[in-house]
């Protein structure tokens, strides 16, 4: 049995045994739940947020989080669209930073069982509208507010191979 088919077997037994109260919560409370993740508290903390923990280890996840931020990249340099219903990239910084953004995208989609805090990091990064990778018209410092999450999520990430 390969490694991600055992992945899977392990999460649907998990979510079997947890009930529908945890499951509610962990959709309801979300990104409470992805901000609590990416500052460190153990997925074992409850119910809830092991059921987040492991909707991000999923690989699609995982995969959609990779194509939010490659699309982040490849979008940058286009100029603006006026009306959409996305929240706006910050076109400098993401410039400024394509190389370690390409190079989370990659970890984040190609490791095997990756640190949650890193996953929950990219997955603020590429999805929360306030966050680093998303224009913030009161902020002066995004190139550097979005080089430091940058750097955030690739120590989480490292954790694992360093020990």
């Amino acid at each position: 049995m390969s490694f991600q088919a055992s992945l899977e077997r392990r999460l649907a037994e998990r979510r079997a045994r947890t009930g529908l109260i945890p499951w509610l919560q962990a959709i309801l409370q979300a990104p409470a739940l992805d901000r609590e993740l990416a500052a460190g508290i153990r997925p074992s903390a409850s119910p809830a947020h092991q059921l987040r923990a492991d909707h991000l280890m999923r690989r699609r996840v995982r995969r959609r989080i990779a194509n939010a931020l490659n699309r982040a990249v490849a979008d940058a340099p286009q100029p603006e669209r006026h009306v959409t219903s996305q929240a706006p990239i910050c076109r400098e910084a993401v410039r400024r930073c394509s190389e370690q953004i390409r190079d989370l995208a990659n970890q984040v989609a190609t490791m095997q069982n990756p640190p949650i805090r890193g996953l929950a990091i990219a997955f603020q990064l590429a999805f929360d509208g306030r966050g680093a990778l998303f224009f913030q018209p009161d902020m002066r410092d995004g190139p550097e507010r979005l080089a430091n999450t940058l750097d955030a999520a690739h120590r989480a990430l490292r954790v694992s191979a360093d020990l």
